[in-house]
């Protein structure tokens, strides 16, 4: 009677061992280079875009001319806040053409702190034209951070 070793599973052991250490290295040296949304480079042109797109979607729906002349601060910020995600705290000011600020009024999401303690605070200009009364342009400024 002759004793055999049984090798056939240790190749198959190792193999996978192999191949557990390569994803995990993988992984690893990704995880070094990624860019994480709290990036410097990457957070506030992100910001920027978003409060753009925000407010040119409520342009479009003709909702923010009617807002900003109708003079409906309440309802101008409700329509920001549902817009934007919930970790976005924005500060919005409306300015006529001679940069007074329109009814003394500042909108507001967050706290003051935010504002005050955020390195990266990303700011949007826009334009509504008055297309539906006369011509009497409103300078809105859109100020982002995220919480």
């Amino acid at each position: 009677m002759r004793k055999t070793k049984k090798t056939k599973g240790q190749m198959r052991l190792i193999e996978a061992l192999l191949a557990s250490f390569i994803i995990m290295f993988a992984i690893t040296f990704l995880n070094v280079f990624a860019v994480t949304p709290l990036s410097p480079t990457y957070e506030p042109s992100n910001l920027e875009k978003m409060g753009n797109n925000v407010l040119h979607d409520l342009d479009e729906k003709k909702l923010l001319g009617r807002f900003v002349y109708n003079e409906d601060w309440g309802t101008l910020t409700l329509a920001l806040m549902v817009s934007l995600p919930p970790e976005i705290y924005f500060d919005l000011t409306v300015y006529y053409l001679n940069w007074t600020v329109a009814d003394n009024e500042t909108m507001r999401y967050g706290n003051i702190e935010v504002f005050e303690t955020s390195i990266y605070i990303a700011s949007v200009t826009y334009i509504v034209p008055g297309y539906q009364t006369d011509y009497d342009p409103r300078i809105l400024v859109l100020q982002l951070v995220r919480r």
